[in-house]
């Protein structure tokens, strides 16, 4: 930020970083605010009228029954105590900014009754900070550290994957969910997350499809209507408004390009660009039937495979004949590389004769 804004906004900065009092009135009325100054017999006190904007009010000192100070440390604390339990799936970076924070809170309140209960939260922070860091993950409310992980993997891994589809779809985010179910399919085909999220995926599809289908409907009325609002401009507003609207496409035509680069199938759409919407009609009528013809019982059970091979390769005494044998058995379930490696690496380097 350039100093000379940063200046413009020093008062209003330090006004915020005041705790706000409680002043009780002779009338029974009550104002929360800051004493910015004494006048004579009365108090100037800043008030928060909303969230942006403050006012100050005169108040006669003799009107004025009772102060009470905020105590800053609980409203403060308040907030933190918000923080755990934390979510499934929270990443490291989330919980460094959270750590600093508390470790913040502490070393600005260190007489604070809340004390006690900030270092509780940290505790639990920095617990599962390191399980996280060293491979773990939560999930389902339950801290999985790395070893608990591997022999359960592959079906760990796809629920989450399953977990990131339903929870992309209940925050309306229909795009991010069907890239989520993209990867659960791509990668997981063979999990009970994938057969069992089928519906599920079918369900989020047929929202998609019924609002591309209404935006696509809307489509030459919306820009109709753009267009005679252009005409209806002056030739300066006209120039500039224009100007905007193509860097907005030009902006979402990188979109589209830095999707298709990444491999999106289901592209970022824009209610003025009708390829993007019509194509995306297309392909989300082909997959919702392609879906519900699936038969399930037709498909690679490579969970199952994993966690058998799992158990063989780590079994005490395990032969080499064994962990060959196992590790082809999890190949031929069509288990991606990735999991053929955490099995491969598991197996003794020398095993049993």
């Amino acid at each position: 930020m350039k100093a000379h804004r940063l200046f413009r906004y020093l008062p209003l900065l330090a006004i915020a970083s005041v705790s706000a009092d409680t002043f009780e009135l002779k009338d029974g009325t009550t104002i929360e605010g800051t004493i910015v100054k004494e006048d004579g017999s009365d108090y100037i006190i800043s008030v928060q009228v909303t969230k942006s904007i403050k006012d100050e009010r005169r108040v006669p000192k003799a009107d004025v029954v009772k102060q009470t100070a905020e105590q800053k440390d609980e409203t403060e604390f308040a907030e933190l105590a918000k923080l755990v339990p934390t979510p499934d799936l929270q990443s490291a970076e989330t919980y460094q900014a959270q750590t600093i924070k508390v470790e913040s809170f502490i070393k600005r309140h260190p007489q604070s009754p809340k004390k006690v209960e900030a270092l509780k939260l940290l505790s639990v922070l920095e617990k599962e900070f390191d399980v996280v860091t060293a491979g773990g993950v939560k999930f389902k409310g339950e801290l999985i550290s790395a070893d608990e992980r591997k022999p359960k993997a592959y079906a760990l891994d796809a629920g989450i994957q399953a977990a990131t589809l339903k929870a992309a779809a209940e925050r309306g985010e229909l795009i991010t969910a069907l890239r989520a179910w993209t990867k659960l399919e791509t990668g997981y085909q063979g999990s009970s997350a994938y057969r069992e999220n089928i519906p599920y995926a079918v369900r989020v599809m047929r929202s998609h499809l019924s609002a591309v289908t209404a935006s696509l409907a809307g489509f030459d009325a919306r820009a109709k209507s753009r267009a005679d609002g252009l005409s209806m401009m002056s030739g300066n507003d006209r120039s500039l408004s224009t100007a905007a609207i193509q860097e907005e496409q030009a902006a979402y035509t990188a979109l589209l390009e830095k999707d298709k680069a990444a491999g999106h199938k289901w592209p970022a759409l824009d209610p003025y660009v009708k390829a993007p919407m019509e194509e995306t009609k297309r392909l989300l009528e082909s997959e919702i039937r392609r879906l519900e013809s699936v038969d399930t019982a037709q498909l690679p059970k490579s969970e199952q495979a994993y966690e058998t091979a799992w158990a063989a390769v780590t079994k005490s005494g395990a032969t080499a004949q064994e962990v060959s044998a196992a590790l082809s058995a999890a190949r031929s379930a069509s288990l991606p590389q990735p999991y053929i490696d955490l099995l491969t690496k598991a197996a003794p380097a020398a095993p049993a004769n």
